[in-house]
C-alpha cells in the first residue's frame, strides 16, 4: 500500500471559511466522487493484493465481469458512495503503521504523486481534497482511519489533553482517551464503548493522585474517597465560602460515573449510550484528563 518515508511531514490544511449556512456533507457529494475514486485507483492499481485485502476486510463480494477479476477496479469503481468512504477508510488503517494500531501494509503512491513514495503526502492531498470539497469527514490525527470534522477549538482541546496525559503517572489514560475519541467521531461510531472508554481514561489518570495504593480502583471507589476526605485535595481555583476545591472535579467525575447506562444488566432490557451521551462523555472525560494530567487538581500540602 502506501510506502513510509521520513521526508519531511506537510503542513496541515487549512480550513476555508464558511458561513453558518454552509452545511458540511457526510456523505460523498457528487463533485467529490470522482476526485476520491481516482485517489483510490491511483494507489491500488497494480496492487490487486492489496485490494483484495480491502475488499475481504469489508466483505465485499468482487464483481467486475466473468473475464476480469480485479478488486482495484471493483473499489474504486463499482462500490457505492458509502462503501467508497469504508474502503478509503480500510486503506488509512491497513498502511498505518503497526505501533500506531495498523497493520502496515505498504501501498505504493508513487503513481499518484509523481516523484515521491510518501504516505505523508498522498493523505495530504486525501485531506486536502476532504476540505475543500465541504466533507463532513477528515483524515484523523494518527492517520489510521476518517472522522467526523469537529470544530477547530474542540480538537485542539482533545489534541492537548492526549499530549499531556502521555506520562507514567496518567498510566493507559491516552490510549483510552484516543479510542473513546475514535470511537465517538470515527467512521464506525460505537457510542457505547466511546463512553466506557472515556471513563477508563479518567480512572487512569486520577489514579495515581486519589487512590495510589488501589490498583483496582473505579471512578465509584475514587468518588468514595474523595467523599471521605475532601479537604485532602484543592485545584488551581480556590473554591469560594464553605465549598471544598474537589467539589466541582468530583461533580463531573460523578455526573460521568452515573450517566453511563450500559454498566449493568438487570431484568430489564440494557439502554446503550446514545451519541450525544458519548460525545459529552468524551469531551467531560477530555476536561478531566488534562486538569489531573497537568496538576490542575492535586493533593493539599
Amino acid at each position: 500500500m502506501f510506502r513510509s518515508s521520513r521526508k519531511k511531514q506537510q503542513q496541515p490544511v487549512a480550513e476555508p471559511r464558511r458561513s453558518e449556512t454552509d452545511a458540511l456533507d457526510e456523505g460523498v457529494p457528487d463533485h467529490l466522487e470522482i476526485p476520491l475514486r481516482q485517489w483510490v485507483m491511483a494507489i491500488l492499481q497494480e496492487d490487486e493484493d492489496n485490494a483484495q485485502r480491502v475488499a475481504l476486510h469489508l466483505r465485499l463480494r468482487v464483481d467486475t465481469g466473468r473475464h476480469e477479476y480485479s478488486p482495484a477496479r471493483f473499489l474504486a469503481g463499482s462500490t457505492t458512495k458509502e462503501q467508497l468512504l469504508d474502503v478509503i477508510n480500510t486503506m488509512l488503517l491497513f498502511s498505518a503503521p503497526a505501533e500506531a494500531g495498523g497493520q502496515a501494509y505498504r501501498f505504493d503512491t508513487s503513481r499518484y504523486v509523481p516523484g515521491t513514495a510518501d504516505r505523508n503526502r498522498a493523505i495530504h492531498v486525501l485531506q486536502d481534497m476532504l476540505t475543500v470539497g465541504g466533507s463532513a469527514y477528515r483524515v484523523n490525527d494518527a492517520r489510521t482511519g476518517l472522522e467526523l470534522r469537529v470544530g477547530p477549538t474542540t480538537q485542539q482541546a482533545m489534541s492537548s489533553a492526549l499530549a499531556a496525559s502521555r506520562i507514567p503517572s496518567c498510566g493507559s489514560a491516552a490510549d483510552h482517551l484516543a479510542t473513546a475519541w475514535q470511537s465517538t467521531y470515527g467512521r464506525n461510531p460505537d457510542s457505547s464503548k466511546a463512553y466506557s472508554e472515556a471513563i477508563k481514561a479518567v480512572e487512569s489518570a486520577a489514579q495515581a493522585l486519589i487512590e495510589p495504593n488501589n490498583k483496582k480502583a473505579t471512578l465509584g471507589s475514587m468518588l468514595g474517597e474523595i467523599r471521605n476526605g475532601p479537604q485532602r485535595f484543592v485545584t488551581a481555583i480556590s473554591a469560594a465560602g464553605t465549598e471544598d476545591d474537589i467539589t466541582l472535579v468530583a461533580d463531573l467525575m460523578r455526573r460521568l460515573w452515573q450517566g453511563q447506562t450500559s454498566r449493568h444488566g438487570s431484568q430489564n432490557g440494557t439502554r446503550l449510550e446514545t451519541q450525544q451521551e458519548a460525545e459529552m462523555a468524551v469531551h467531560l472525560a477530555s476536561t478531566l484528563v488534562q486538569w489531573f494530567a497537568v496538576g490542575l487538581v492535586r493533593r493539599a500540602p
